[in-house]
């Protein structure tokens, strides 16, 4: 029988990441996909010939640093795009732009207020701090690789540690990120409206809560999540990987074939085999045995332990466990090609924050309505979208003269209060981004060749991912760090021996790119007894 040192279930990126840290840590390492392409999420896709996007996200953001450098990805190819970080644009034609160098930012935001461009220093230095007391958190795992009850221990008292080292002023730093509604913590640094609803928007993508909602303040760290510098600098920077995400999963398949380690795709992992209370290996689809000293999944929580595993084997209890972690589709996707560049009379000629993407936005109160339709179920009706054209940077991505677009919906709900997404509720989805789109670009209805509209459904049908949940579970405050993937079992261990989670389910969840398979590759290590730079 096939025999390897850890088999990692799920070709996506943190799949991959984890797999690479692990072969070139000197394990016999085989990855296996259902799919016919790596990348899961990742993947991209033509729409139309010669116009290539990422199917089911937008296609920004970059691996962290530490995670590049260790994988030697610059050796296979990888490069990444900057650009600013975008423009916000209001129904009433407004729009607000974010520039990486301060004084253009602040000259910016003084169109609007000179108290909030002077306001934004302090606000600048405070998200700042706020990922420098983040970071620890987020790059290592939420548990020490040792196990049993002083593994667990020490690492409580690491992060136990971290608090104690905070003065009474950072605690109440803290305290108000970490409670506070968005919208109450934005209003002790900022008068305008549409400043707020600036930097609001560009933090409630992605989240299930509202700006109102307490606790949402936090979000508002999460743009700030990989910049650095200090408090004299603009708004945080938008990065693509040049020549799309396509380039980012072949540099890291690239990376794992360099260390020894093998990808099989169209390879569906149907079991996990458990003997003696150990896991032990896997069964494809096809009957197929394969046995591992360890499995990994980069699938989210539900379907790593209630799809993989024969119920009556687990834990007793683990089952309800599992089933309590949320998961809801809280957006769509609607993908463009463009027989031309889109343009945008209500913006400055040349602007260079395009490049960076734009979001549709109406102020916080119109968020919330949003909000709260999405809880209640209501169809869209004011969408929040966030819109990334990545060829107006990458002409790569298209043939020459045309452009992809990927816009992001926020606040639709995985089902209706009044019966299933027909066609028709489908097409009147997609009528709303273009009506909104055509606000900003009058006569951009006119360049489009083809278009895909994915609701949650879909992308749950087509990568089985859980109710479309692009997060892998809620980013609540009560299912991250040692909750995530649920109390007790925070990180990548699981209560199965030789189990680990490898997806953004683990810590650090979708905050990090790659960091749930690096922990998970970290973890693992540990618990081998060897040495990696995961």
């Amino acid at each position: 029988m096939e025999r390897h040192d850890a088999i990692v279930i799920g070709a996506g990126l943190n799949g991959l990441v984890a797999a690479a840290y692990l072969a070139q840590a000197g394990l016999d390492v085989l990855v296996l996909d259902r799919g016919t392409a790596p990348g899961g999420l990742a993947s991209e896709h033509e729409i139309a010939p010669g116009y290539r996007l990422p199917r089911f996200t937008l296609g920004s953001g970059g691996l962290p640093p530490r995670i590049v450098s260790d994988l030697g990805l610059a050796d296979h190819g990888l490069r990444f795009i900057r650009a600013e970080g975008g423009v916000t644009c209001f129904p009433d034609g407004r729009y607000h732009a974010s520039y990486r160098d301060g004084v253009v930012y602040r000259r910016e935001i003084s169109r609007f207020s000179r108290v909030d461009a002077d306001a934004f220093t302090r606000y600048r230095r405070d998200m700042l701090r706020a990922v420098r007391r983040l970071a620890p958190l987020l790059a290592r795992p939420a548990h020490s690789g040792a196990r049993g009850l002083f593994g667990r221990l020490r690492a409580q008292l690491a992060h136990a540690d971290l608090i104690a080292a905070m003065s009474p002023d950072d605690m109440r730093d803290v305290l108000r990120l970490w409670t506070l509604p968005a919208s109450d913590f934005l209003d002790t640094y900022f008068e305008d409206d549409f400043v707020k609803a600036h930097l609001a928007a560009a933090a409630m993508i992605g989240g299930t809560l509202g700006p109102c909602t307490p606790t949402s303040a936090a979000r508002l760290v999460l743009p700030w999540l990989a910049e650095t510098g200090d408090a004299s600098g603009g708004a945080p920077e938008t990065l693509m990987p040049a020549g799309g995400t396509s380039a980012l999963v072949q540099a890291l398949v690239s990376a794992v074939g360099a260390a020894g380690g093998v990808l099989r795709m169209e390879a569906e992992v149907t079991d996990v085999r458990i003997r003696d209370g150990k896991v032990k290996g896997i069964v494809l689809a096809n009957g197929e045995e394969i046995e591992a000293r360890a499995v990994l999944s980069g699938l989210d929580v539900k379907r790593s332990f209630l799809s993989l595993f024969q119920w009556k084997d687990l834990p007793e209890g683990l089952v309800e466990r599992v089933g309590r972690v949320r998961m809801k589709g809280v957006a769509a996707k609607v993908n463009l090609a463009l027989d031309a560049a889109p343009v945008f009379p209500g913006l400055p000629e040349g602007c260079p924050s395009i490049g960076g993407g734009l979001r549709l936005a109406g102020t916080i109160p119109a968020m919330e309505r949003a909000f709260a339709d999405w809880r209640e179920r209501m169809p869209p009706r004011d969408s929040l979208i966030d819109v990334l054209i990545p060829s107006l940077l990458d002409p790569s991505l298209a043939p020459e003269g045309g452009h992809v677009l990927s816009a992001l919906v926020h606040y639709v709900p995985e089902e209706l209060h009044d019966g299933p997404w027909t066609g028709e509720r489908r097409d009147a989805l997609g009528d709303l981004v273009m009506t909104r789109l055509a606000e900003i670009s009058p006569g951009i209805a006119e360049h489009v060749i083809a278009i895909e509209i994915l609701l949650p459904d879909d992308v749950e049908n087509e990568i089985g991912l859980t109710s479309g949940d692009l997060s892998h579970g809620e980013t609540t405050l009560d299912q991250l760090f040692a909750n995530r993937p649920f109390p007790g079992a925070g990180g990548a261990e699981t209560p199965l021996k030789n189990f680990y989670l490898c997806s953004p389910s683990a810590h650090p969840g979708p905050l990090v790119m790659g960091g749930a398979g690096a922990n998970a590759a970290s973890t693992l290590l540990a618990a081998m007894g060897k040495r990696g730079r995961a």
